[in-house]
C-alpha cells in the first residue's frame, strides 16, 4: 500500500484527492487514518501509533489509551471490525474503507454529501469513537479524471457536458461541440466553468470539478424541453 501524509496522518493513496476536498470544503481537521503495521513507519515519523501499539497500550492499562479493537479487527488498518460493514469480522477491506477520525465529523459528513460521497459515523453512540468516520461505498466521480493533452473517449464525455451545459451567466453552453482532445478551448470553456460555479479557474479537471459537471449534467437532462 502506498501512503500520502494529510494533517500527519499517513492516507491510502488512492484516497488522498478526496480526503483533500473534503478538508478544503469542511475546513476539518483529519486526526488519525490508516494504522497498518504498513503505515507504522509514517506513524512513527510523526510521533502516531499504529493500532497495535494503542491496543497493546489500552491491554496494559497505560494512561490516556482509550479502548482500541485488537490488531487485524480495526477499520483503521482495513480489517473490518464487525461493525462498521456486513463482511465478515478480520476480513480484509478496499483502501476506500479504511477508518478515519477527523476533529469537525458532522462537517465532513456533510462537505463528502455535497461532493456527491456517502461517509457516516461507526460508533455514534461511543463517546470515545464520534470522530470515528467510513465511506459507505467507494467516492467515486461521474466522469473519469482527464489531464492537459490527453485524448480520447474520456475527453469527449467531459466536452459533451460542456457542449450541453448551459452558463448561468450568458445562458449559452461553454463549448459548440463535443471535442475528443483537451486543447486550449477546452482548457477555456473549464476555466469559465469553474469561475461561474465558485471553483479555482485552473482549467484542470479535478475531483471538485467533475463533481460540479456531474451537477450540470443532470441540471441540463432534467431541463424542460421547449419545442
Amino acid at each position: 500500500m502506498e501512503f500520502v501524509v494529510i494533517d500527519n496522518c499517513p492516507v491510502p493513496k488512492q484516497l488522498a484527492d478526496e480526503i483533500m476536498q473534503i478538508k478544503k470544503m469542511s475546513g476539518a481537521h483529519l486526526n488519525s487514518c490508516d494504522r497498518s503495521s504498513e503505515a507504522e513507519p509514517f506513524l512513527a515519523k510523526f510521533g502516531k501509533m499504529s493500532q497495535r501499539q494503542l491496543f497493546d497500550g489500552f491491554q496494559a492499562k497505560k494512561p490516556g489509551f482509550n479502548p482500541a479493537n485488537p490488531p487485524g479487527f480495526s477499520t483503521h488498518e482495513r480489517h473490518n471490525d464487525g461493525i462498521a460493514y456486513p463482511a465478515a469480522r478480520g476480513s480484509r477491506l478496499e483502501w476506500w474503507q479504511v477508518g478515519m477520525d477527523w476533529d469537525n465529523p458532522p462537517a465532513v459528513i456533510q462537505a463528502a454529501s455535497k461532493l456527491g460521497w456517502i461517509v457516516t459515523s461507526t460508533y455514534p453512540k461511543s463517546p470515545h469513537e464520534v470522530q470515528h468516520l467510513n465511506f459507505r461505498k467507494e467516492p467515486e466521480t461521474e466522469f473519469p479524471i482527464v489531464h492537459e493533452g490527453d485524448t480520447g473517449p474520456n475527453v469527449k464525455k467531459m466536452t459533451q457536458v460542456l457542449a450541453t451545459a448551459k452558463s448561468p451567466v450568458d445562458h449559452k453552453p461553454y463549448l459548440p461541440e463535443a471535442y475528443p482532445h483537451y486543447g486550449p478551448k477546452v482548457i477555456a470553456a473549464l476555466k469559465k466553468f469553474q469561475k461561474e460555479h465558485h471553483q479555482k479557474p485552473d482549467g484542470k479537471m479535478g475531483p471538485q470539478t467533475a463533481t460540479q459537471l456531474a451537477v450540470a449534467n443532470r441540471q441540463h437532462a432534467q431541463a424542460p424541453v421547449h419545442h
